[in-house]
């Protein structure tokens, strides 16, 4: 009867019973099994509206393969999986997070914004097999590395084949100075910052060709975004970088950068032609007014009406703050009325409202935890390998963060916390490296 009404359903069964044979499978291969849920994290990086279908399957994924790695850890193996401060910080932080409902009720906000901001933060619970899987698999940290560089190219590609999309469907050149495709700036950014520091580090004229043209790639996805915030940020980075290294490597640095700024433009005359001129012209327009944004960008100043709102409701209550989810209302001087809405674009006020002084507290006590390990493994390494390598990708990436979450909230969406985890998760494990190496 099943098979006269639903006929279509016959050829859909065998492939779902070896979809589900071959999870059983991955599922005992532990690092391979890490790196698909991570490289699958993709599938759920683009904004759209609603609830998708790819996001309802990767959550599911993504939830069973945490509870399986930490049943598997904890429970069986006996693993201290919470052995360190930051460890602990972290977890503190993620449990009163959950423990935070009753408190959305109370102070009036949204169930459902409250598990839309519970799932993004959740994200920062891979830190854990992360760094497990740097600490315990010969190649877990080239292999977490190539993670981190697999996601930044498919973000790259999408971005811009829907960047080329715009300049085929404009009609007039404004339409072209200003396209942009403001999507996933951060995982763009990070494996830029990757590549800057193996290319300064790794031997031989080969692999540095190859990795700077991975730089280039990066870099030229991240200006085509055209935000500004995010090209401050990588600039301040970059200066951090650019401190932490030795004088020769300096000279690299800025040499590679003038080489590369050559190469953005012939990549740019390859795939857009004509439209070469008009956007350089809008990418300086765009540059050049970061200084004057502050008083005549009329978004940024929106965004500082903002803050000031959320800040006067955090006054009245800093200690428990008012939950995830929760309403404020400010003046929107675009629109010219008053709005009433949950998401708050300066992430360090934003934390701040929904979680009371506990919430920065402890997320920046295990952040800075974690990348005062970085710093020392860095400092204390007798060559650049990879462990110090990533530490120093690392450590430019966060400061460029700390500038950018003054006006793009990372706490609030999906791909910050997701990197953020990878990130935290490297540098945890290169730590246990580095003080491995230092015992032997």
């Amino acid at each position: 009867m099943i098979t006269l009404k639903a006929s279509w359903l016959i050829p859909v069964v065998p492939v779902v019973f070896l979809v589900g044979i071959a999870g059983l499978w991955l599922f005992t291969k532990p690092l391979l099994n890490l790196t698909v849920v991570l490289c699958l994290f993709v599938l759920i990086a683009d904004f759209e509206e609603g609830i998708q279908l790819t996001e309802v399957i990767y959550g599911l994924y993504y939830l069973s393969f945490l509870a399986h790695w930490f049943f598997t850890r904890w429970i069986l193996e006996g693993k201290r999986i919470f052995s360190r401060h930051e460890d602990r910080l972290l977890l503190t932080f993620l449990v009163l997070v959950v423990l935070s409902l009753p408190l959305t009720m109370i102070m009036g906000g949204s169930i459902k914004g409250y598990i839309g901001e519970l799932i993004s933060l959740s994200l920062l619970t891979f830190y854990f097999p992360v760094k497990d899987a740097v600490e315990r698999y010969p190649s877990g940290l080239k292999v977490m590395v190539g993670v981190v560089l697999f996601v930044g190219l498919f973000v790259l590609t999408r971005n811009m084949l829907g960047y080329r999309q715009i300049l085929t469907d404009a009609s007039y050149a404004w339409e072209v100075t200003r396209g942009r495709v403001v999507t996933n700036e951060g995982l763009l950014m990070v494996p830029a910052f990757f590549s800057l520091s193996s290319m300064l580090f790794v031997k031989g004229t080969k692999q540095k060709v190859i990795i700077a043209g991975f730089l280039a790639l990066f870099l030229g996805g991240l200006i085509l975004t055209q935000s500004r915030g995010y090209w401050a940020a990588f600039l301040f980075g970059s200066g951090i970088l650019f401190l932490l290294i030795p004088l020769q490597k300096k000279i690299q640095m800025v040499s590679t950068g003038l080489l590369i700024g050559f190469s953005l433009l012939g990549l740019a005359l390859l795939f857009f032609g004509d439209f070469v001129i008009l956007i350089v012209s809008g990418l300086l327009d765009r540059f050049l007014s970061i200084a004057t944004a502050s008083s005549k960008d009329i978004s940024l100043v929106n965004r500082l009406i903002e803050t000031g709102a959320v800040w006067d409701k955090i006054k009245f209550n800093p200690i428990l703050g008012y939950g995830m989810g929760v309403p404020y209302r400010v003046f929107d001087i675009i629109y010219d009325w008053s709005k009433v809405k949950a998401f708050v674009h300066n992430g360090y006020i934003s934390l701040w409202f929904k979680f009371g002084i506990w919430g920065p507290t402890l997320f920046f006590s295990f952040l800075g935890i974690t990348l005062r390990r970085g710093y020392l493994v860095i400092k204390k390494s007798e060559n650049w390998q990879l462990p110090s390598i990533v530490c120093l990708a690392v450590i430019g990436s966060f400061a460029a963060f700390s500038i950018s979450a003054l006006t793009s909230n990372p706490f609030y969406i999906n791909d910050p916390m997701f990197i953020f985890a990878v990130m935290t998760g490297l540098v945890g494990g290169s730590y246990s490296l580095h003080r491995r190496s230092v015992r032997i």
